[in-house]
């Protein structure tokens, strides 16, 4: 994404219009309340990214231990006889393809990618920002989607196991 893409999230607010020549404008200092109010959410907005980063490799993390174990019990030496039944193939299958994707997507967000930004330019730093936790967050929810669907699978195959249709 470049900066000079559009953005695709909601629009970013442009600098407030300057008062009329002539208007009064009145203010009053915050108060303590409001200016933790403030505070909060500037430190909110600030950590934002990192903590969908931090999302992602949690689920990252739980992707690859999951993979690891499906993997472990599927891959034994001998073919094991509940691998003869076609639902357990091919739900298994899913749930592999499935945790592979979530893995992808969450990878999406933690990979880094150059940005060229001018720092003179309020507006575009705004917009690439909110493209860029857009673009995040976008792939995290389809990563927990996968994941999900993934372990939906998962779970009906060892239910499937445990009924003993393998």
């Amino acid at each position: 994404m470049t900066a000079d893409a559009p953005p695709k999230g909601p629009p970013v607010p442009e600098a407030p219009p300057e008062p009329p020549a002539g208007a009064t404008v009145s203010s009053a200092p915050l108060s303590p309340a409001d200016e933790g109010l403030v505070a909060y959410f500037r430190d909110l907005e600030q950590k934002s990214l990192d903590v969908l980063e931090g999302a992602a490799r949690q689920l990252i993390t739980l992707v690859t231990t999951l993979l690891g174990l499906f993997f472990g019990v599927l891959a034994f030496k001998d073919n094991p006889r509940y691998l003869a039944c076609p639902a357990v193939r091919i739900l298994g299958g899913l749930a592999a393809g499935l945790y592979v994707l979530a893995l992808f997507l969450a990878l999406d967000v933690v990979m880094p990618r150059r940005m060229e930004v001018s720092l003179a330019n309020l507006t575009r730093m705004r917009r690439l920002l909110h493209g860029l936790f857009d673009r995040k967050s976008r792939s995290l929810q389809w990563a927990q989607v996968a994941f999900a669907l993934g372990t939906l699978c998962l779970l009906a195959v060892i239910l499937i196991l445990l009924a003993g249709a393998g």
